[in-house]
């Protein structure tokens, strides 16, 4: 019964929303949706991987989200993080030059004003250092 009496108390000195205002919390973001027309490309050249998409023109953006995953094959915003952010709809690629062996999964995430998750599909990296030291053949390795 105390209780009651501090919160109706509350309401009355700060209002009826005061009783029962929770903390601020992020605005959620909506289930992602693939979007195949973002163009999303990414590739293992020189011990780094390099990644490109198609600029976003809706007047809605926020920012280019691009994640990576060794374990998730399905990565998304924020859920898995962000290796790189961009909130200028003109930037249209990245270069991670922080790559381990093994195989990665990244993904192009646009976020949206409204919270919008427009995901690109998946692009899986395989990243062995020691076959991308191996000559490129010639004309001569072919009959």
């Amino acid at each position: 019964m105390i209780t009651a009496r501090l919160i109706l108390g509350a309401s009355l000195l700060l209002g009826p929303a005061a009783a029962f205002a929770e903390p601020a919390q992020p605005r959620l973001f909506r289930p992602p949706t693939l979007v195949r027309a973002i163009g999303f490309s990414a590739w293992f050249e020189g011990g780094r991987v390099l990644a490109t998409w198609k600029k976003y023109k809706r007047a809605d953006f926020k920012a280019y989200k691009l994640v990576r995953s060794s374990t998730m094959h399905d990565p998304v915003y924020p859920e898995n993080g962000e290796i790189f952010s961009a909130d200028k709809p003109s930037v249209t690629k990245h270069v991670d030059a922080k790559v381990d062996t093994g195989i990665w999964y990244y993904r192009l995430c646009v976020i949206t004003k409204e919270n919008n998750r427009w995901v690109s599909p998946v692009v899986e990296i395989v990243v062995n250092r020691d076959a991308g030291r191996e000559t490129v053949p010639s004309a001569a390795d072919f009959e």
